[in-house]
């Protein structure tokens, strides 16, 4: 089973009225991002159509770190990007000291986040992207046995765990030099070794990672200095990874839009319980992929529906919703063309060729 483990730029400005019995398609020059003002069956739209292999795509974090908010314009010149829109969903409302996205997150070839609703935009090496519905798990063993009593599981990566609810989860060094967090057990790991158990603050290892527990008491129990820890990522579904083990950027949300050139919209059957997904109309940003290599960012508004409608016009052959309502915004090239009403916790980049 393939599973991943621990071990110059020319734009344009063009304005096309699409009406719904026409289609349009957006000239693309070579090396060019083209920015696009249209308007979709009543609906403004704001978009940016992206030759891949003439750029770079990354996932950018705010502050660089996992929980944290910021402008989005802010997480664009932090990656040095040439082009921003909003990313997944995550918890934007509340009094926590970090906000959790919801979704799956990779940038350079690392897990930053696992999420299990929804789908995922993911790229290879050659930047070449592809979205799919992907359940993930995390699966552990101790001294390189993968069944019991060796064998231990997490629920998340890199999520902040409010509450009090028993929990399992996985600190990378992408989540800081701490977790920063009380309690425990926290098992820390260096070079693939248990190098201490600690019930406070632990360091968080350049090469290797902190498995924090609340509860979960047997689990914990089986861990102890010296033995050897891996986890892995597989399928929740016990299908292969397939080329998504090689993953270099990825970023969750949905629901899906269109699959192979046909609107697919089916929130509920992702797992998606939020009315505002499910019927509601707001603000919406959308990314898509053309069968020719070229990614579509796009910012309007209405319903999950209406925003499908928006990116098959669009030339879209697949594509998903991202995070909506205050949320939405599309930055190029320092000056917004939809400015978001929040500060956001994540956004997906798009930067020069030479920093992919």
């Amino acid at each position: 089973m393939d599973r991943w483990t621990s071990t110059g730029l020319v734009a344009l400005v063009i304005a096309v009225a699409v009406s719904a019995s026409t289609s349009s398609a957006t000239p693309s020059p070579p090396g060019g991002i083209v920015e696009g003002r249209t308007t979709v069956n009543g609906h403004a739209v704001e978009f940016l159509d992206v030759r891949l292999a003439d750029v770079g795509v990354r996932i950018g974090l705010a502050d660089g770190q996992p929980g944290h908010i910021s402008a989005l314009d802010a997480i664009a010149r932090r990656y040095h990007a040439l082009a921003a829109i909003n990313g997944g969903d995550f918890e934007a409302y509340g009094s926590l000291p970090l906000r959790n996205p919801n979704h799956t997150m990779i940038t350079g070839g690392g897990f930053i986040f696992k999420g299990d609703v929804g789908d995922v935009l993911w790229f290879d090496a050659q930047n070449r992207g592809s979205i799919d519905r992907i359940p993930l798990k995390i699966e552990g063993s101790l001294d390189e046995r993968w069944t019991f009593p060796n064998n231990w599981y997490a629920y998340w990566i890199n999520r902040y765990p409010a509450g009090t609810q028993e929990t399992i989860t996985i600190f990378t060094p992408d989540w800081g030099e701490r977790t920063g967090l009380s309690g425990g057990p926290q098992v820390q790991v260096a070079d693939g070794v248990v190098t201490a158990i600690n019930t406070s603050s632990t360091i968080i290892p350049r090469h290797g990672y902190v498995v924090y527990f609340r509860g979960e008491s047997k689990a914990a129990a089986h861990f102890a200095v010296g033995r050897r820890a891996s986890f892995r990522i597989v399928r929740g579904d016990g299908q292969s990874l397939g080329a998504f083990a090689n993953a270099r950027e990825a970023i969750g949300c949905g629901p899906r839009l269109i699959t192979n050139g046909r609107v697919t919209v089916d929130p509920a059957a992702e797992g998606f319980r939020d009315p505002k997904i499910l019927y509601a109309s707001a603000a919406r940003s959308a990314v898509g992929l053309t069968r020719d290599g070229r990614l579509i960012l796009a910012t309007s508004d209405g319903t999950i529906r209406q925003m499908a409608d928006v990116m098959l016009r669009l030339g879209a052959s697949d594509a998903m919703a991202l995070d909506g309502g205050a949320s939405s915004g599309l930055w190029y090239r320092g000056r917004y063309l939809t400015a978001p009403g929040r500060l956001l916790n994540n956004a997906l980049l798009i930067v020069p060729k030479y920093l992919r």
